[in-house]
């Protein structure tokens, strides 16, 4: 029995022993001359009721034990059968052939119970069969776990899984976390056990790639061009990595390996006249390396003798806006007009031109006033600069002309908006900002000022910026680019209507600038912007070349991605018919499309997916006159070159998902104890009362009734 008493026990023990003292003294003082049968009876039936009551103090209860009914539930074996599973394993024999061979050992494919199950996974997983199991070809092009555990787990079983066992090399191109993967796994309490497969050693391959890309750079500016080299199975080795120019040599460097696996290379070019160059990175080839056609990497730089136009909006001036005016205008390829809220209603007019005059720049009366500008940069309560007429008029540009508008400093404008509100990617809270450092999400993996960012992050220790708190969830059609510390968002990318807008909820940049280990001639926060902008620019097939423009959305596609051309008209009407662009690889024709508008007839679209690695080339006449633009399809197969065992990563994973790392010879231990486990369940333990009943309430009146009926019968009061 079990007492869960309503107050302490000390106070009930002291409560009974002065009701017990009180009734023994009344009950004798008053029924002394009844005799001592008749006394005795009072006192028994007082007593008795007295010690019902002080029991319900107490509470009592007893436990009862709920059998639990045995589930039965299942274990999941993932095999990985990516390209790098082909590779050998310590044994000799391929890492999946050993993966398979350790499975028959364990005698798990012999079970027909329905409570093992079986899938591959590269991208995703594949629920297999033991048979198929034993032919499936190690042929995946790309393994990312996250992606294949997050279909895994919507797998229909009519088990629940008590366990996930993956054998692999941990070989993995995700950019998530092995801990954020592993979440998926816990929220359906789902540990994981992992296998490792493979060595430590990679085949010998040099790669490279362009890690940027610039659509559009200004005559005689200097231009950083970047690109990665990959450096597997190469320790300690002098490379020569040498650039050319439309096929000439224009710069060499040598870089020493060491026991890097990786190393950023730059080249600063300028041109005097516009036109499309053609650069190459190429590196001399290392001895018995395994693939020599990634040893090269081409993009197309096009120089223009027209700057960018930028327009930017601030009423409540900052230091961020300030560095930001400055880091445009000191860009060759910017030219920056700014309007800027003091005092009062006054609105000081800045041009970085000094040729143009900057009492001529007024807050803009109507789109036409905005059509000159390729891009709107808005800082805080702007309402201050152009009212909420104008900031209707950005909303309209954006959605009906292919406008482009950068919030860079979280909310804009004070207040509602009205219908312009949807302007904004997502709303921002101006309130408790607080510290943090930028991670970037995946879905800015292709976005060059982002992957700048997670490049040089680590080896410049940017400071900490400022983050406002996101007010809700970004608005549909929406990309979440970066996140804080908290895995809120920090900058939301969305296109809107016609155009583009992005979102940075953070303030405080500049001090990127003032980084001691940063190169203020070329230091992040100036690299961040240029390149933000220009991706933006090419992103919405903006040009700021007047006329007719052929541009694909990048100079390097890896092979099977797709690339998609914009023929853009600027400042010119709109072609009344939409011109055909030819496609030729190496001067051979392979295709031919028709490019269509997607609302605005400024801008047409057409998509293309190369078949083939090469040099590719787009043509389009329209009035007697031919436009051009060129671009590179590579072939990236990573799978086959960076083939070392990641034993890191799986330990990682398997630990934050609740399980462990574990040796072939433990699987069928494991598997006995994963199900045993799974079967028998203890049982619940159920607390009944035992004070709340009614026979105990009629008990404790019948008691009192029967003292006061006795003590009327024989004359007591």
């Amino acid at each position: 029995m079990l007492l869960d008493p309503i107050i302490s026990i000390p106070w009930i023990v002291g409560i009974a022993l002065l009701a017990a003292g009180l009734a023994v003294y009344h009950q004798t003082r008053s029924a002394r001359h009844l005799g001592l049968l008749r006394t005795s009876f009072l006192l028994l039936c007082r007593l008795t009721g007295l010690a019902a009551l002080i029991a319900l103090l107490l509470q009592p209860s007893r436990e009862e034990k709920v059998p639990v009914p045995s589930t039965e539930k299942s274990v999941i074996f993932a095999i990985d059968n990516s390209a790098s599973m082909a590779e050998p394993h310590r044994d000799g024999s391929t890492r999946i052939d050993a993966a398979r061979a350790d499975l028959e050992k364990a005698g798990v494919l012999k079970q027909n119970s329905g409570r093992l199950r079986f899938v591959t996974f590269s991208d995703v997983a594949k629920p297999e069969t033991p048979e198929s199991l034993m032919l499936a070809p190690a042929d995946g092009k790309i393994t990312r776990f996250d992606s294949s555990i997050a279909s895994l787990v919507r797998l229909d079983a009519s088990h629940h899984p008590a366990g996930l066992i993956i054998l692999s090399d941990g070989h993995h191109f995700d950019l998530v976390s092995p801990g954020d993967t592993a979440r998926r796994t816990r929220a359906y309490d789902l540990p994981i056990f992992t296998v490792p497969y493979g060595t430590a050693d990679s085949a010998r391959d040099l790669s490279i790639r362009i890690s940027n890309y610039h659509p559009h750079t200004f005559v005689r500016q200097k231009t950083r061009l970047e690109a990665l080299l990959s450096m597997i199975g190469c320790p300690n080795e002098s490379i020569t990595v040498e650039l050319l120019c439309d096929g000439k040599p224009s710069a060499r460097t040598v870089v020493d390996s060491g026991t890097d696996s990786f190393h950023n290379l730059h080249f600063d070019v300028s041109h005097e006249e516009a036109g499309q160059h053609e650069y190459t990175f190429r590196v001399s080839p290392v001895a018995n390396e395994k693939e020599l056609s990634n040893n090269a990497a081409t993009t197309y730089l096009n120089v223009i003798s027209e700057r960018i136009r930028i327009l930017e909006i601030e009423g409540s001036p900052f230091w961020d806006s300030t560095f930001l005016r400055r880091s445009f205008a000191r860009n060759d390829k910017f030219e920056i007009d700014s309007l800027v809220a003091f005092t009062g209603s006054r609105v000081r007019p800045i041009r970085s031109n000094p040729e143009r005059k900057s009492d001529d720049l007024k807050p803009p009366a109507s789109v036409d006033d905005l059509k000159p500008y390729d891009l709107v940069v808005l800082g805080r309560d702007v309402e201050r600069v152009i009212g909420l007429d104008g900031i209707n008029l950005l909303n309209t540009w954006v959605r009906d002309h292919s406008g482009l508008v950068i919030f860079s400093r979280g909310k804009a404008w004070s207040g509602e908006a009205g219908a312009a509100a949807e302007l904004e990617p997502i709303n921002w809270s101006t309130e408790t900002p607080r510290g943090t450092r930028l991670e970037i999400t995946p879905q800015a993996g292709s976005v060059p000022a982002f992957k700048l960012l997670r490049e040089v992050a680590d080896a410049d220790e940017f400071p900490e910026v400022i983050s406002f708190h996101a007010d809700g969830s970004p608005k549909s059609l929406a990309a979440t680019f970066s996140v804080t510390g908290e895995k809120s968002p920090a900058v939301v990318y969305r296109r809107y209507g016609n155009g583009q807008t992005l979102s940075l909820g953070v303030a405080n940049l500049w001090r990127w600038v003032f980084n001691p280990k940063a190169d203020y001639d070329n230091n992040a926060y100036d690299r961040f912007w240029d390149q933000l902008t220009l991706w933006l620019l090419a992103n919405g097939g903006i040009s700021p070349v007047k006329g007719y423009d052929l541009r694909p959305d990048s100079s390097n596609v890896a092979l099977g991605e797709t690339v998609r051309l914009r023929f853009s008209s600027h400042g010119v009407e709109p072609p009344a018919t939409p011109p055909v662009i030819h496609l030729f690889k190496d001067n051979t024709p392979v295709t031919s499309v028709t490019p269509t508008s997607a609302g605005d007839p400024n801008v047409l679209f057409t998509e293309f997916t190369p078949r083939e690695p090469g040099r590719y080339r787009a043509s389009a006449e329209l009035a007697g006159k031919k436009y051009e633009t060129q671009f590179i399809v590579y072939r990236e197969d990573l799978e086959s070159t960076e083939t070392s065992m990641n034993s890191v990563y799986l330990d990682q994973l398997a630990k934050a998902s609740g399980g462990r790392l574990i040796d072939p010879s433990e699987i069928a231990g494991l598997v006995d104890d994963l199900l045993r486990d799974a079967a028998e369940q203890p049982p619940l333990v159920r607390r009944i009362a035992l004070w709340d009943r009614g026979w105990v309430f009629w008990l404790i009146g019948l008691l009192f009734a029967l003292e006061w009926y006795a003590r009327r019968r024989w004359g007591l009061t």
